[in-house]
C-alpha cells in the first residue's frame, strides 16, 4: 500500500507540474519543447536561449518553449542547405523521382495526423477546431499537388531560322529562405517549402513564433518521409532578428515571405542589397460588391465566411462591404443577424465558430480600430468588442462589430485591421463601387456578387486584385493562383505559377553549322583576310 501511495502522490505531482490538453482520444503534455530542425535532427540553441508561447484563449496557460537561433545556428542551417544544393548531395537536384515520392509520404502523414494536428492548430493559434481539421488536410492537399509536378519541370526549344538551336532550361533558384505567418501556419508555409522542394531547392524556414507546434508538425512529417539531412532546416526567433538576419544572408538565392506589407518593404530593401529574387505575399483590404440583383442571402453567408473566418485574421479577408443603395439596408441587417449568431469560444468547443485572436498585440490592434470608428461617428450595425465573464476573462475574445456608411477613405476603409471588423460602404452606380473599390493601396482579393453574369465579368476586368470571386469569397483552390496587385504583394503562390516562382531559366546556344563563316561574326572580323 505504501508503494501504491507513492505512486499516486507522484503522479498526482506531474499532473500539477505536467498539464495536459484533451480533445477526444488525444493528450498533449504542455508545454511542449519546440525545437530547432538542422540537418535532420531535434536541436538546442547553441546559445541556450528559449521563448514561450501562450495558449491565446487562456493566456495564463503556456503551451510551448522553443529554441530560439542563435546567429550561430542561422549560418550552420544555410551552410548545410548550401552544401546540399550545391553539390547535389543525396542527387537531391537531380533526382525528382525522389522528391516526388517524399512529397508524395508527407501528404500522406499529414492527413493520417490531421485530426492530432488539428487540436495543436487550435491550440496555438486559437483557430477553431471545424477550421482547423480543414486547413491541415489542406496543407496535405498542397504537399500532394506538388508531389504530381516535381517530375513536369519541362523545359522547350526553339530550332532557329539559321538551322542552330536554342535550348531553354528549367533550374532550381537555389537555396530558399521561407519565411511563413501565424494565421494559417499549415497552408501558408505549405505553399513555400512543396514547390521550393518539388523544383529541387534547399529551403532555410524560419516560422512564425506564434504557431511554432504547427511548424514541428510539418518538418517531423518531412522527416519521417524520408527528407534528406539538410535539405530544410528549421529556425526560431524573432523576425526583427533571426528574420533580419536570414533574409540579408549572403548565401541565400531566393526569399519567400508572407506577412504585412510594411515588413514586405524592408525585406524589399534588404534583399536589394544583394539582388536576391523575392515572393511576397503581402496585406489585403478587400472588397464584397453587392449589387442589386444579388441573392442577399447569398451574399451574406459569403461575407460572413470571407470576413469572419479565423475571427478576419486573414490577409484575403472581406473587411469592406460595398453595397447598392437599393439593397444597402436589407444587406446590412441580415448581415449584423448572421455575424451576432456566430458562436465565440474555446477552439477545442466543436460548437465553436469563432475563437480568439492570436494574442494581446493583436487584441490592442482590433480595439484600438473599434475605438476609432465609434469615434469618427460611423453607424454600427452590430455592436461587439471585447468579451468578459467566464472563459473570455482570460482570452483574446473580441465578437463581430459591422460599421455602416463609412466613409470610404477613412482608416477604417483604408488599413488593414486583420480582425472582425467589417465597413459598410453603399454605393450607387457600377462605377463608383468599382473606384471604391480600387482606391485602396492594396490589390489581393475581391468578390462579386450579381446575378448579371456579363456584368461580373465586366467588374471582375476592372478590379484591381489577384483574385476576383464571383457569387464566393475566400475559396482557394490549390490548383488556382494566390498573390495580389500594387502592395498585396510580389510574385504567386500555388498552382503552376507557384512552382515558377522556384525556377531560374537558362537558355542554351547550339550552333549546328559548323561554319567557320558565320554572319554575326562578320560584324567584327573581316574573315575572309582571317
Amino acid at each position: 500500500m505504501g508503494i501504491k501511495r507513492q505512486y499516486l502522490l507522484i503522479g498526482v505531482l506531474l499532473s500539477i507540474l505536467m498539464p495536459t490538453v484533451s480533445y477526444g482520444k488525444f493528450t498533449i503534455e504542455i508545454p511542449v519543447r519546440v525545437k530547432l530542425f538542422i540537418d535532420g535532427e531535434e536541436v538546442s540553441s547553441s546559445k541556450g536561449k528559449t521563448f514561450t508561447r501562450e495558449n491565446p484563449a487562456q493566456f495564463d496557460q503556456t503551451i510551448a518553449v522553443i529554441e530560439e537561433a542563435s546567429t550561430d545556428d542561422l549560418n550552420r542551417a544555410v551552410d548545410l542547405a548550401r552544401e546540399v544544393f550545391d553539390k547535389d548531395k543525396y542527387g537531391w537536384v537531380t533526382n525528382y523521382r525522389q522528391r516526388l515520392r517524399i512529397l508524395y509520404k508527407t501528404a500522406e502523414i499529414l492527413r493520417e495526423e490531421a485530426e492530432r494536428i488539428a487540436v495543436t492548430v487550435a491550440l496555438e493559434n486559437g483557430m477553431p477546431i471545424r477550421q482547423a481539421r480543414a486547413h491541415v488536410l489542406a496543407a496535405a492537399e498542397i504537399f500532394e499537388f506538388y508531389a504530381g509536378l516535381a517530375d513536369k519541370v519541362y523545359g522547350d526549344s526553339i530550332v532557329l531560322s539559321n538551322g542552330n538551336v536554342s535550348l531553354i532550361f528549367k533550374e532550381p533558384v537555389g537555396v530558399v529562405a521561407a519565411v511563413s505567418p501565424w494565421n494559417f501556419p499549415m497552408t501558408q508555409a505549405a505553399r513555400k517549402i512543396a514547390p521550393a522542394l518539388a523544383a529541387g531547392c534547399t529551403v532555410v524556414w524560419k516560422p512564425a513564433s506564434y504557431t511554432p507546434m504547427s511548424a514541428m508538425e510539418i518538418y517531423r512529417a518531412l522527416a519521417k518521409a524520408g527528407l534528406p539531412k539538410g535539405v530544410v532546416n528549421v529556425i526560431y526567433g524573432p523576425g526583427a532578428t533571426v528574420g533580419n538576419e536570414l533574409v540579408r544572408h549572403p548565401r541565400i538565392d531566393y526569399v519567400s515571405f508572407t506577412g504585412e506589407t510594411t515588413t514586405g518593404k524592408l525585406i524589399m530593401q534588404q534583399a536589394a542589397a544583394s539582388i536576391k529574387r523575392i515572393g511576397l505575399e503581402l496585406g489585403g483590404k478587400n472588397p464584397g460588391i453587392v449589387f442589386d440583383d444579388a441573392s442577399i442571402e447569398e451574399a451574406v453567408r459569403a461575407i460572413v465566411f470571407g470576413g469572419l473566418r479565423n475571427t478576419g485574421q486573414a490577409c484575403g479577408a472581406i473587411s469592406r462591404v460595398l453595397v447598392h443603395e437599393s439593397v444597402h439596408e436589407k444587406l446590412v441587417n441580415r448581415l449584423a443577424e448572421v455575424a451576432k449568431g456566430l458562436v465565440i469560444g474555446y477552439p477545442l468547443d466543436d460548437n465553436t465558430d469563432m475563437g480568439p485572436l492570436v494574442s494581446k498585440a493583436q487584441e490592442e490592434k482590433v480595439l484600438g480600430y473599434i475605438d476609432f470608428g465609434k469615434k469618427a461617428g460611423f453607424k454600427v450595425a452590430l455592436d461587439g468588442g471585447k468579451l468578459s465573464g467566464g472563459i473570455y476573462d482570460k482570452g483574446y475574445f473580441v465578437s463581430p462589430v459591422i460599421f455602416d456608411d463609412v466613409d470610404p477613405k477613412s482608416r477604417l476603409a483604408q488599413e488593414e485591421i486583420f480582425g472582425p471588423v467589417i465597413a459598410v460602404i453603399p454605393f450607387k452606380t457600377e462605377q463608383e463601387a468599382i473606384e471604391i473599390a480600387n482606391n485602396v493601396i492594396y490589390g489581393l482579393t475581391a468578390s462579386i456578387f450579381t446575378k448579371d453574369p456579363a456584368r461580373a465579368l465586366r467588374v471582375a476586368r476592372k478590379l484591381q486584385a489577384g483574385t476576383v470571386w464571383i457569387n464566393d469569397a475566400y475559396t482557394q483552390p490549390t490548383e488556382g493562383i494566390w498573390g495580389g496587385y500594387k502592395q498585396s504583394g510580389i510574385g504567386r503562390e500555388l498552382g503552376l505559377y507557384g512552382l515558377e516562382e522556384f525556377l531560374e531559366i537558362k537558355q542554351v546556344y547550339v550552333d549546328t553549322t559548323g561554319s567557320l563563316d558565320r554572319p554575326h561574326w562578320r560584324t567584327v572580323m573581316k574573315i575572309d583576310k582571317l
